[in-house]
């Protein structure tokens, strides 16, 4: 299981860079990692259906009046939202993100969803791998100050993120393909 600290640190050796030992202590490398830690999760956690960071949840009907294209219901998205896996309503594509809102015809909806998830001891271990990659990238310029070892490390963080990607879509079981009347028109 993972830390936050071991993920920075992770990143910070592959620069060669002085470790830390809390993120809350007074050094160059804490301030930096601290500054971009949670947007740079965000954004790998935002990137991938991760299996680690799924939640379920039936949304909040608001009784705002919609008024975004034909949409009738306007739905509240989870505080902790990131990314929308799928939804409870078929087909699946009626529907419209627009800032924390989900716009929808449906009366009640649910959804599957990428949550924030803060907790690096519940990561997989190749997703601890590619974000600690993606961190070094990201600072390597900041703390190196040697663009050619920034190339270097852009390379290691994709080649481990697509290895993460793909270890992680062949642990879940593949949705079963939904006909619906357009599909079964062609018979």
């Amino acid at each position: 299981m993972a830390s936050d600290v071991e993920i920075i640190n992770t990143a910070l050796r592959g620069l060669g860079a002085v470790s830390i030992a809390a993120r809350t202590e007074d050094s160059e490398n804490a301030r930096k990692m601290n500054a971009v830690y949670d947007i740079f999760l965000k954004s790998l956690l935002r990137i991938h259906p991760w299996s680690f960071a799924k939640k379920e949840t039936t949304l909040s009907r608001l009784t705002d009046s919609p008024v975004l294209d034909d949409y009738i219901y306007i739905y509240s998205l989870p505080s902790d939202f990131v990314r929308l896996n799928k939804t409870s309503v078929e087909p699946s594509y009626s529907h419209k993100i627009k800032g924390r809102k989900l716009y929808s015809n449906a009366d009640s909806i649910s959804i599957e969803y990428v949550y924030f998830n803060d907790d690096p001891s519940t990561y997989d271990d190749m997703f601890v791998d590619a974000f600690a990659a993606r961190l070094a990238a990201e600072l390597c310029y900041a703390i190196t100050r040697d663009k050619d070892m920034v190339k270097i490390k852009w390379q290691e963080y994709a080649s481990k993120l697509r290895l993460a990607q793909s270890q992680n879509g062949q642990e879940v079981s593949i949705d079963e393909f939904q006909q619906d009347q357009w599909l079964n028109s062609r018979y």
